[in-house]
């Protein structure tokens, strides 16, 4: 099958950049970083998994009982969600046969080997708190975050409302790790699965959770899912700015190459094609979903939800020029919050594309 023209003109865009970018380096971009004194958030990491696998089971009854005690909320959460049971009491037999499942305890020691001290991700957890704060004033602060062991499902109490998060450390074993292999989860995930993108993740999780709260895609068509998809990217951005953004997205280093080098000739591709306003899913879903990522044949997977984050960052800066002479008393937080829930509730395309131009190179 012959290649499309936009992607022969794509590859040579960026061969060409290639002697001027090392393929193992981040492209990182300066990104608005608010000024946050006065807020002190402060998260105590709580690491769940020690304290359940260290549990006596010859005494379970009463240690369970001390562990919910201790930790309420989050211990049901995870009895329900990640072992099944309804409650300690009549889940009791099944909670034992997992602290003595070989499997799990295999899993539990990997786990305590690869995650001694966590002082990278102390201090991201601190700045997630300190943002979220810093733009959901109203919203409850969360000070707690759990580490926990998912059975591999990451998205298990990934984030819970209720003033903490959870980090699953089997998710953050490593590309490669057997028993990512053995349940067959793509490569493309796996890479993905380390201890770097451990707070970038849980990021998403709430980004996710935030705008889903606010708003909805106007359609299903491809500019709608974009540009829903770019608002969590840009929460995300938002919660996290000074964490790389090829963790924070999920690219690796030479796929955010990719995109940035191709952000031009990918817009032009999805207009010239009339993919915009299509809603065909065979057509469009590559561009808005994760996969494998073949570059002789095709950009990164996901990247028209990267594009829509384009798109959302030009509208930022235009909105923040014109609320500024539309609204000159507002303080730096209160122009920066309106700014963030005006993006978040709008969700007219238009607004978005008008005044869009991707770079030419």
């Amino acid at each position: 099958m012959q290649t499309p023209k936009i992607i022969n003109a794509f590859f040579c865009f960026l061969f060409l950049g290639a002697f001027l970018i090392s393929c193992e380096s981040t492209i990182v971009e300066t990104s608005y970083i608010p000024e946050t004194q006065g807020i002190n958030a402060s998260v105590e990491l709580i690491r769940f998994e020690q304290a359940f696998f260290n549990l006596d089971t010859a005494n379970i009854g009463p240690e369970l009982k001390e562990l919910e005690n201790k930790y309420p909320k989050f211990t049901g959460g995870y009895l329900s969600s990640v072992l099944g049971v309804r409650d300690s009491i009549s889940g009791r037999k099944q909670i034992l046969g997992y602290l003595n499942y070989a499997d799990a305890r295999y899993t539990y020691d990997t786990v305590q080997q690869v995650f001694g001290t966590m002082p990278l991700i102390q201090t991201q957890l601190n700045q997630l708190a300190t943002y979220y704060q810093y733009y959901f004033p109203k919203n409850p602060a969360f000070n707690k975050a759990f580490t926990y062991l998912s059975e591999y499902h990451g998205d298990r109490l990934a984030v819970i409302d209720e003033g903490f998060i959870g980090l699953p450390l089997d998710m953050a074993l490593g590309q490669g790790y057997p028993p990512y292999t053995f349940l067959k989860i793509p490569v493309y995930d796996q890479r993905t699965c380390t201890k770097e993108h451990l707070v970038p993740k849980a990021a998403d999780a709430i980004a996710q959770n935030l705008v889903a709260a606010v708003t909805k895609p106007k359609g299903n068509h491809l500019i709608d899912l974009m540009l829903y998809n770019g608002k969590i990217m840009y929460l995300t951005d938002v919660l996290l700015p000074t964490v790389e953004d090829s963790l924070l997205f999920g690219f690796s280093s030479l796929q955010m190459q990719y995109c940035k080098a191709g952000e031009y000739k990918l817009y032009e591709h999805i207009v010239g094609e009339e993919l915009m306003y299509s809603s065909e899913t065979k057509k469009i879903n590559k561009y808005i979903s994760k996969g494998p990522f073949k570059p002789q044949f095709d950009l990164p997977g996901n990247s028209g939800s990267w594009l829509g984050y384009r798109m959302i960052c030009s509208y930022e800066r235009q909105l923040r020029s014109k609320l500024k002479r539309a609204k000159p008393n507002l303080s730096t937080r209160e122009l920066d919050q309106e700014i963030l829930q005006t993006i978040l509730k709008e969700t007219e395309p238009q607004k978005f594309l008008t005044n869009y131009k991707p770079p030419k190179g």
